[in-house]
């Protein structure tokens, strides 16, 4: 049976943004659009992304609705500017929301060429011209609701036979809300004083307070707001910080009258993490070199998946590969790699050089030896030593 062609991946142009956030979009196009999509020039594009917070952005959208009347295009901002021939995306982005959009206006795209095709209205792609055409352009639409969060977050099974460069997706938490949490946290240690992270939701600004020194964070975000903002490029969404006076707590900061949640710092990165992760593996981590848990997470106070504790198990007992620990375990790839950039967030892993003389050991600890792995589970569990 012969094999299916592979689609070619929608072009796409962008319009008010600049070099950086073009870098993290075209990011996001290898990564979670699995090269559904691909960066191209003015010229050639099929769909066009227009920024229309930008300063200029009314001047931009009017040179590109006159040099190219007929391209369907994606406008992202904070509130729907209700122009025609375009799919609005609400900012703070979310970026599988992203994704269908661009699908969807090239959808319409193909559409109105055919029929202008059909029509004899105008020439195939290959040869056609931009010109103006007041039949050619679709309604105003806005992207359709979110998914839900088991949709949008479900972590990708991923077999062990599939683990090619170009299959593995990766991310770099710098260019996530992770990456700026972390660092804002770090400095709060440093300077032992709590900081203040406010993120912009839906025009209004929701803190996220870090007490080093009762080792507390009080998030005035829900969680299912959390999580998408967690896989929306960083540059999509407006942020600032600042420290606290030292006489300030928080208890002074939140009284019971202020709707928030508590965790400790490091529930609350490991649950970042995760997010972020997505079954994604982080940039620089080869997916086949070993990596070992330095000691075992709380997993008892901590977010986790069903595998976590049969993860962190084998990777105690020995170091071994992501990709062996999928297999061993009989389990999505995508698991590990969560467990991984939670673990590494909160210092709990660490690479190990491979012996050239003499390769580790893969293998599940044998009974004679020591005990089973079950044992040592209930032991984790039960706080034996």
């Amino acid at each position: 049976m012969p094999k299916q062609k592979k689609a070619d991946p929608i072009r796409v142009t962008t319009t008010g943004l600049d070099k950086r956030s073009q870098e993290v979009l075209r990011m996001a196009f290898s990564s979670a659009g699995k090269g559904a999509c691909i960066l191209v020039d003015e010229a050639s594009a099929e769909v066009g992304i227009c920024n229309m917070d930008a300063s200029n952005a009314r001047t931009l959208w009017q040179q590109n609705s006159t040099r190219y009347p007929e391209r369907p295009m994606v406008v992202i901002s904070v509130n729907d500017p209700l122009l025609e021939n375009s799919i609005y995306v609400s900012k703070p982005i979310n970026i599988v929301l992203l994704l269908n959009a661009i699908k969807q206006a090239h959808a319409v795209g193909c559409i109105n060429q055919a029929e202008a095709i059909a029509t004899g209205t105008t020439k195939p792609a290959s040869t056609q011209q931009s010109r103006p055409s007041d039949n050619s352009k679709p309604s105003h639409r806005r992207a359709g609701s979110p998914p839900s969060s088991t949709e949008e977050f479900k972590i990708p099974d991923i077999k062990l036979s599939e683990i090619k460069e170009e299959v593995v997706s990766y991310y770099s938490p710098g260019e996530f809300l992770q990456g700026k949490l972390h660092d804002a946290f770090n400095f709060a240690h440093e300077k032992e004083v709590a900081t203040q992270f406010s993120i912009k939701v839906d025009g209004e600004w929701k803190n996220i307070t870090a007490d080093p020194v009762h080792k507390k964070v009080f998030s005035e975000i829900e969680d299912d707001e959390l999580k998408k903002l967690c896989t929306t490029p960083i540059f999509c969404i407006e942020t600032k910080s600042s420290f606290l006076n030292k006489k300030e707590t928080q208890y002074e900061l939140y009284r019971n009258d202020k709707p928030h949640s508590e965790s400790s710092i490091d529930q609350f990165l490991w649950k970042i993490a995760l997010w972020t992760s997505s079954g994604r593996m982080q940039k620089g981590i080869n997916p086949s070199s070993p990596i070992q848990l330095k000691h075992w997470p709380n997993l008892t106070r901590l977010q986790q998946s069903p595998n976590d504790i049969r993860i962190a198990a084998l990777l105690s007992e020995q170091p071994s590969a992501p990709a062996l620990v999928a297999k061993v375990l009989g389990i999505p790839l995508g698991e590990v790699f969560s467990f991984y950039a939670a673990s590494h967030t909160l210092g709990l892993v660490r690479s190990v050089t491979k012996n050239r003389a003499r390769p580790p050991s893969f293998n599940l600890p044998q009974k004679s030896r020591h005990h089973s792995l079950f044992g040592k589970i209930l032991q984790k569990i039960s706080g034996a030593n």
